[in-house]
């Protein structure tokens, strides 16, 4: 018995350094100027499936998929604003983690409209998949260390980020006859430094405060998609508390190492629009 108790200051330490370890932010402004590199997301909105993370109606978000909604269902919302959401989430990235982590971020603009920008090509990968990108941007979820360092290099940029958004509805209450839904938005955000190596490599969840109702199998899409907006709003200013110091309330997930949160309101942005780049293939992949 004494000698468990004599351990007890042991091993509070090491739960003290545990804990120290795993609270550090990094100081993104130190890695100034950032660039964003990618913004990607699934171009439908599928429900999310009751008790697990996998997704029905529409998980595949092919390209044959994508088309025969679009044929069936071409004036739906949510599929229609699919680039939309990620424009908006553009806007929020450039407003929001500036405003909180004192981050001095390369302008869109001069940054996909560079050479070394230019000089790179898509990812296969998503080839078929109806992976959406925002505005101007190509996908490059699997641009290889080395042209990455390429592109950071010749940009100026001392770090790039990589933005991926799966986007979904949620059941709430009842059923999809007669219920409520929610959105749900999760981001999965990469930072990488000049070097490639990766400084962060998580995921965020919010869900949306408005409760969308659903009478008939019917509901205001409209209403929902304007309501991921918020959440969206949520899931970058999680992500800026990784590198500001500041804890938002949310609980980190052992299991995935994602991060849970309700959607902030946030003041009404003002929107920007690029010229779209042509996409193409890229087959290496970023390393970890």
């Amino acid at each position: 018995m004494k000698k468990n108790v004599a351990l007890l200051p042991v091993f509070a330490g090491i739960a003290v350094l545990f804990a120290s370890c795993g609270s550090t932010k990094i100081p993104l402004q130190e890695h100034s100027p950032v660039a964003v590199i990618t913004i990607t997301g699934n171009g439908q909105v599928p429900w999310l499936s009751d008790g697990s993370d996998e997704t029905e109606d529409g998980t595949s978000d092919g390209i044959l998929s994508t088309m025969v909604n679009k044929l069936i269902d071409g004036d739906n919302p949510e599929i229609v604003t699919s680039v939309d959401r990620l424009d908006y989430a553009n806007d929020s990235i450039f407003q929001i983690v500036p405003e909180l982590t004192g981050a001095e971020f390369l302008p869109k603009d001069k940054f996909i409209q560079s050479e070394a920008y230019d000089e790179l090509d898509s990812t296969y990968f998503n080839l078929l998949s109806s992976v959406k990108t925002a505005t101007g941007y190509k996908d490059l979820t699997a641009l290889g260390s080395k042209r990455l360092r390429m592109l950071l290099e010749g940009t100026g940029a001392k770090s790039g980020i990589f933005f991926d958004y799966t986007f979904q509805k949620k059941l709430l209450k009842g059923n999809k006859w007669n219920g409520y839904l929610c959105g749900l938005v999760t981001l999965k955000a990469k930072v990488v430094n000049e070097r490639g190596k990766v400084l962060l490599n998580k995921t965020f969840v919010a869900q949306s405060s408005e409760k969308i109702r659903i009478s008939s199998h019917k509901y205001d899409k409209d209403a929902f998609v304007a309501s991921l907006n918020e959440a969206i709003d949520s899931t970058i200013r999680m992500f800026s508390m990784e590198f500001a110091g500041v804890d938002e309330g949310t609980e980190a997930l052992e299991i995935d190492d994602s991060v849970q949160g309700d959607a902030i309101a946030l003041p009404v942005r003002t929107e920007q629009k690029s010229e779209v780049s042509e996409e193409t293939a890229e087959s290496e992949s970023v390393t970890e």
